[in-house]
């Protein structure tokens, strides 16, 4: 909170700035002849305006003193609304497993390896209970997001990584696969 004395007011105007992509704020500039004071930016131009006329008309009329109060709490809701989310999603991504599988032909078997915050998981079975492995698709708004799942001969499919991602990626990793162990 600031606290102006402002003697001999010549005028007040709204100013605008604009921005190097184009947007705009806009700031109640009060002359005076001892030099310009700003008033807070980030506020619309509807309330800047008022706020000049009120200035403006102090300045013609007989009153002695004039008080102005102006806030920026709509900035800064949107300010920590925006900061909130960031830490939502950085949060999200820290917590999200990473996943790692390993094929060991010397012990017949793979591992499945997901490590999170949350804890960790390994899944592991003997390569002969490889029946095939397959891609799942799942339709995200206008595209498609794949991932590899592991069919045992029981049926029972296990994902190598829970997350989808791009056909490119999922085609290179079962090549390196089927490259891998020879199916």
């Amino acid at each position: 909170m600031e606290k102006l004395k402002i003697f001999d007011l010549q005028e007040a105007y709204v100013l605008t700035k604009i921005g190097s992509k184009g947007s705009k704020t806009y700031q109640v500039m009060i002359v005076t002849p001892f030099g310009d004071f700003a008033l807070l930016s980030h506020v619309p131009y509807e309330e800047n305006q008022e706020i000049a006329f009120k200035i403006n008309d102090f300045i013609n009329s007989g009153q002695t003193s004039l008080l102005v109060q102006q806030n920026q709490r709509n900035y800064l809701f949107f300010l920590s609304l925006f900061i909130l989310i960031i830490m939502a999603s950085a949060a999200f991504f820290a917590t999200s497993p990473v996943t790692t599988c390993t094929f060991y032909k010397s012990i017949d078997k793979v591992f499945i390896e997901r490590k999170s915050l949350r804890g960790n998981q390994i899944i592991e079975h003997p390569l002969e209970n490889i029946l095939r492995f397959d891609i799942q698709e799942k339709q995200y708004k206008y595209s498609k997001l794949y991932r590899v799942v592991i069919v045992l001969q029981s049926f029972k499919e296990i994902p190598i990584n829970p997350q989808y991602t791009d056909e490119k990626s999922i085609g290179y990793a079962i090549y390196r696969i089927h490259s891998f162990l020879k199916f």
